[in-house]
């Protein structure tokens, strides 16, 4: 899994946080916890609120949400032990148990006796500690089996390496796949057989073509410094998590979080803001919601189209093609089909009319492209099948377009891969700015323009922008 993607997982936690304070409330409510009156506790039975309760409960909410993010539980745990969770939950039910006194003071009349208080905290600790564990074992069962894996590359072969290595392998729970090592001089060649990647000036290259998570740096810091510096650096610019020992280099250019493996403390570095990873998860739901809504309004498109391109067309109704996404992963992308059935494979013989530069391909006149394909194409009704990739997590609404492997082979330099760092969208930068007119080193930059900017009214702005794109039907 991918480090959005793992942050989207985390922060998917704040829906089940606050449903358990809302259920910790109502426990507590019917309980007499408050001392209410008869008629209060009547109210309660027919689902009555009255207006400060409300107000109580949505100030509650916020302060929940913000101290748990204050606390760290939304944040990144894989290297987290159980007893670190625990006791920032204790920090954070506590503290949101304080500030539920005091708004109960402020704007209720009802007295709030320490054994209300005590009962809200113990039951809301409680849930949430149960929660979170039932979470943490269901990520742990799902790793150990295989799925949610996470892979790896350690830097170096000293006795550090082989350690971290040792640790890695034990540590089935944690999801890491140990990819392999990367030196000049291998000193543990046990540990080196059938795992030698590259040398370290070859690991940018190396960094570049595979699918790689995270980068363990396990380098004597005084003979490799440079080299320690420039991996780090490069790591952060395809948007790869790089984990170092903590004491050794500050990285002000970087984004950095602290975790312990098994006793080594190791430190994080990431492209993203903090304000970006705490937000992710908003754009998730909104990915869900959209997608979603428009799957059910455009259903009745779908069985016109399919219709249409069955009738004027023969083949299948949708194409299905390999595209790249977060992380260099490959998934299958669907469209309405646009171009005779053998489109792909006619390709190589068109190549000598490409009108694209860089790797990119097209053609204004494409002769595989049918005539209902040219106005699907225009209108750009061919992209909403990939609704459902939304709906899957492979795409997003908005997000950098996804290329086929054909276009990512093709990519020779290094800084357009910081593309791959952000889940692949329907619309974005590009589809406003120009589009089809746009040459390739353009909308590479676009792209990394709206990684580097990305926040929620960017989405919205960007979606806002596109509908009008669209109606004008300016697509080839």
């Amino acid at each position: 899994m991918n480090p959005i993607r793992k942050k989207i997982l985390a922060h998917g936690t704040r829906i089940l946080d606050l449903v358990i304070l809302a259920a910790v409330l109502t426990v507590t409510r019917n309980l007499h916890a408050f001392n209410l009156s008869e008629q209060l506790f009547t109210h309660t039975l027919s689902l009555h609120i009255q207006l400060s309760e409300l107000i109580i409960l949505l100030l509650l909410a916020l302060a929940w949400n913000r101290l748990f993010l204050f606390f760290g539980l939304y944040a990144v745990r894989r290297l987290d032990d159980r007893l670190r969770e625990w006791f920032d939950i204790f920090r954070a039910v506590t503290a949101g148990t304080v500030i539920f006194a005091a708004l109960t003071l402020l704007l209720t009349p009802e007295k709030l006796d320490k054994r209300s208080l005590f009962i809200f905290w113990s039951l809301a600790f409680s849930a949430t500690l149960f929660a979170r564990t039932l979470v943490r074992q269901g990520l742990v069962f799902l790793r150990r089996h295989g799925r949610n894996l996470r892979y790896v590359v350690l830097v170096g072969s000293g006795a550090r390496a082989v350690d971290l290595a040792q640790k890695i392998l034990n540590r089935r729970d944690l999801g890491y796949r140990l990819v392999g090592f990367v030196d000049d001089q291998p000193r543990n060649t046990r540990l080196w057989q059938g795992r030698w990647l590259c040398t370290l000036d070859a690991f940018p290259d190396y960094l570049a073509r595979h699918i790689i998570d995270e980068v363990f740096i396990a380098l004597p810091i005084k003979s490799y410094y440079e080299q320690i510096r420039r991996i780090a650096h490069f790591c952060g610019e395809l948007g790869i998590m790089c984990r170092v020992p903590s004491d050794w280099f500050e990285l002000k250019t970087a984004r950095t979080s602290a975790y312990d493996l098994d006793g080594v403390p190791m430190l994080t570095i990431h492209s993203s803001t903090p304000q970006q990873l705490d937000h992710f998860w908003i754009k998730r739901m909104m990915d869900i919601v959209l997608a979603g809504v428009g799957l059910l309004i455009l259903a009745p498109l779908f069985i016109i189209v399919s219709a249409m391109i069955a009738v004027t067309s023969p083949g299948p109704v949708y194409f299905r093609q390999q595209r790249v996404g977060y992380n260099r992963r490959q998934f299958r992308i669907y469209k309405f089909r646009t171009m005779v059935n053998n489109a792909e494979s006619l390709q190589p013989a068109l190549e000598h009319l490409n009108e694209a530069d860089g790797p990119a391909f097209k053609i204004s006149r494409d002769p595989r492209i049918t005539p209902i394909g040219r106005w699907l194409r225009k209108t750009s009704i061919d992209e909403i099948p990939q609704l459902i990739n939304v709906l899957r997590g492979e795409m997003s609404i908005v997000g950098p377009r996804p290329l086929p492997l054909r276009d990512v082979n093709g990519i020779y330099e290094h800084w357009p891969l910081r593309r791959f760092s952000m889940r692949p969208g329907l619309t974005c930068l590009w589809q406003i700015n120009g589009r089809n007119q746009l040459k390739f080193q353009e909308w590479m930059q676009l792209d990394l323009q709206y990684i580097d900017e990305w926040s929620i009214w960017l989405d919205m702005k960007i979606i806002l922008r596109t509908i009008p794109e669209v109606i004008k039907a300016s697509g080839q």
